[in-house]
């Protein structure tokens, strides 16, 4: 896990260096291993509905309308420390091509606690090549956000999980577009975890439509329903009823933002 800042010049650069300046073309990244990030041991996500994992959350320092953005997966070859050819030396060191991130989950957030899933990104192995030129990631088309949370659901193969950098193309929010819609809202399930059923109560959530969405540990939707909320207090029943034993994540959205909370089923 980890937490990275972020400057702004032509684009928002995203880095584990302190400071990282416009490229010139092409757009090269070196295979250095401290210009990246690298998470070997899971921890808790900033977002609940995450649980544990590898993850990586970066602060903009400000809340900023997004764009176009670029990723450069994690670049470093597999090495050793190889000194005099002896024996301690040969031992393999923390960080291979195969722990770059492959698929993983991107949530935005204003406030930092509430967040809102953006959706899911396929992130290409990296060359392990100083010509690297990173691939082209997300269109946030507009999306207003301070921080980022960038969670591994898988890699390339390897038993770490790493990235190198980002660049997020995006211009500065007025406060009055960031308003959150949920900041005084909650939702809960009781019984959680559960076996049949439960019942999920969504509090001081804004009068409109509420979609639900229930996913697996690897994003799969399982069931999407609208709820008409119209009251301070909602409560709707929910059925384990072709759901195996588990971890579900289990998002309500409204107005462009969204609570989440984790499920375990047992059966």
């Amino acid at each position: 896990m980890g937490i990275k800042q972020l400057l702004f010049t032509f684009f928002l650069c995203i880095s584990s260096s302190s400071v990282i300046l416009s490229q010139a073309y092409p757009d090269r990244h070196s295979t250095t291993l401290s210009e990246a990030w690298l998470s070997c041991q899971t921890a808790v996500s900033p977002n609940p509905a995450r649980g544990s994992g590898h993850w990586i959350k970066y602060d903009l320092g400000d809340t900023y309308a997004l764009q176009t953005s670029k990723f450069w997966n994690f670049n470093t070859p597999a090495r050793v420390n190889s000194y005099n050819n002896e024996p301690w030396s040969n031992s393999p060191l923390q960080g291979k091509l195969e722990d770059g991130m492959k698929d993983v989950l991107i949530d935005i957030s204003i406030n930092g606690t509430t967040w809102v899933e953006w959706g899911r990104f396929n992130i290409p192995k990296a060359p392990g090549s100083s010509f690297y030129e990173g691939v082209f990631g997300p269109d946030f088309s507009g999306k207003i956000a301070r921080y980022i949370l960038i969670t591994a659901v898988s890699n390339h193969g390897g038993t770490c999980y790493g990235l190198s950098e980002i660049k997020i193309k995006g211009t500065p929010a007025t406060v009055s577009a960031v308003a959150d819609p949920l900041l005084d809202a909650s939702m809960a399930a009781s019984p959680n975890p559960l076996v049949d059923n439960t019942l999920l109560t969504l509090t001081n959530f804004p009068k409109g439509i509420v979609k639900l969405r229930l996913v697996d540990i690897n994003g799969k939707e399982v069931f999407a329903k609208n709820i008409n909320i119209n009251t301070d207090v909602t409560e709707v029943p929910l059925s384990s009823s072709g759901m195996i034993s588990g971890l579900y994540f289990l998002h309500a959205s409204i107005n462009g933002a969204s609570k989440s909370i984790k499920l375990e089923v047992f059966k």
